[in-house]
């Protein structure tokens, strides 16, 4: 007869927890997800099974607990945008920096690993960057009608958005070919797409 699973109560996630979990990233831009164990990323952490077994049960909530950290960092971008109109230049501005940090030690390959192996934690990514395109679509039609944005088609704007902010960032075979990084490239498209847009 096989043992019974027990079900342990988890250690509340400290500050401490989420800065130790969040000094992975780097380690995981080209590592195949799919194969990594609990003792595979205890070891990249520096930390003992034992220590991760106490505040995560699964690479699932793990993941999860991991992208949520990075989405509450990257939460800040909704003020940026409800800031008043008039002080537009300050807020594309701050909004490229608040993108770029939080895409900030995280590839392509990352996301499309996270995509393939972790649903759960990618539904996370992908219902933030739906919010994230219905804001933008907001602000660009404020800035037009406040003419401080040239007129343009808001639908093609956002079309151009959904491909890079929904596709391009998990092309890992595009970032194979460029010589930029991830954050360097969403720096690259906010900067031109706003630019352009500026009367």
């Amino acid at each position: 007869m096989g043992r019974k699973s027990i079900v342990k109560n988890r250690k509340e996630k400290t500050k401490k927890v989420e800065k130790w979990t969040q000094a992975i990233l780097p380690k995981l831009k080209s590592t195949d997800l799919g194969t990594l164990t609990i003792d595979d990323l205890a070891s990249l952490m520096n930390k003992s099974k034992s220590t991760v077994y106490q505040y995560f049960t699964t690479k699932e909530e793990f993941f999860e607990y991991l992208t949520q950290v990075r989405l509450e960092h990257l939460s800040s971008y909704k003020a940026e945008i409800a800031s008043e109109i008039l002080q537009l230049d300050y807020q594309y501005k701050a909004l490229i920096q608040i993108l770029t940090e939080g895409a900030k030690d995280i590839s392509a390959f990352y996301l499309r690993q996270l995509r393939e192996h972790y649903p759960s934690a990618w539904k996370l990514i992908e219902d933030f960057l739906l919010e994230l395109l219905k804001d933008l679509e907001k602000f660009y039609i404020s800035g037009i009608e406040n003419e401080l944005f040239n007129a343009v088609s808001t639908k093609l704007l956002i079309k151009i958005d959904e491909y890079f902010i929904l596709q391009l960032i998990t092309d890992d075979s595009f970032f194979d070919t460029s010589t930029k990084d991830l954050e360097a490239v969403i720096r690259d498209y906010m900067f031109l797409k706003f630019e352009g847009l500026m009367k």
